[in-house]
């Protein structure tokens, strides 16, 4: 049966989650590296770079003006959605393992972390260099960031 706000990729790891009694924790563990393997997956890329492009180039220029402020009606509005998408995101055994408070209140502390303009920065940093990693392999080389630096400082001697 195929319940709503649930893949069928969903579907497929909740059956094999619930098959068998044994070795819980490990199909458990099996179910989290299915689910980042899935987010991480080249097609999750493509649509995280087209929502990020399109969010800030809307309509691919850069605004002409500054954004609206959302009112505080706008702003619940938009983390409740959130709350919503992010609490459909696992299977349902998860909610009723931990109980649906628990859960909830988890993804609520998710979102207000989120709201720190710190921990953004260092998110927006750790993508930016996993997107260098894999545009430019060569970078995390010590002798290629040396090269680098000399090439960009102005220095060449050796």
């Amino acid at each position: 049966m195929h319940h709503a706000g649930r893949s069928r990729a969903n579907e497929t790891v909740f059956a094999a989650y619930t098959s068998s009694k044994d070795n819980g924790k490990w199909k458990r563990i099996r179910w989290l590296e299915v689910h980042i393997a899935n987010l991480t997956s080249t097609p999750y890329w493509v649509t995280y770079l087209r929502v990020l492009q399109e969010a800030i180039w809307p309509g691919g220029s850069l605004p002409t003006r500054p954004r609206l402020i959302p009112t505080p009606e706008q702003k619940e509005e938009t983390r409740n959605r959130c709350l919503e998408c992010l609490m459909k995101l696992v299977p349902d055994f998860v909610p009723e393992v931990l109980g649906v408070e628990k859960y909830k209140m988890s993804w609520q502390v998710v979102l207000e972390s989120l709201q720190d303009p710190h921990i953004n920065r260092h998110l927006v940093y750790c993508m930016c260099d996993l997107l260098l990693e894999f545009l430019v392999p060569e970078s995390s080389n010590e002798d290629f960031q040396k090269s680098l630096f000399k090439h960009l400082s102005g220095n060449t001697a050796a």
